[in-house]
């Protein structure tokens, strides 16, 4: 999936949802993004004072907007290609 597509794909969903990984059996927060060339990657590393950080849709598309829309989303973990997300209690959730 790249920006464009994901752009399009979330035009009409509440930006306050949060950004989350599948990983295992469970999710973590979105709360870093890397840019390198041709792609963006996604990760759940970075910690807050309050504990872990998660990024909103708003935020996202804010920090993205720049970005070439062909710029692919990727996972930091194991580098591959995000192919989609699905919304699971408020929350966008990258697979």
């Amino acid at each position: 999936m790249n920006l464009d597509e994901f752009y399009r794909a979330t035009a009409t969903l509440n930006r306050k949802f949060t950004l989350l990984l599948a990983k295992e059996d469970h999710f973590v927060p979105v709360n870093q993004l890397t840019k390198t060339k041709g792609a963006l990657f996604l990760a759940s590393i970075a910690k807050s004072k309050s504990g872990t950080a998660t990024i909103t849709l708003d935020q996202f598309l804010t920090r993205t907007r720049a970005l070439p829309p062909q710029t692919n989303l990727r996972t930091l973990t194991n580098r591959q290609l995000v192919f989609g997300f699905r919304i699971v209690n408020k929350s966008i959730v990258f697979y």
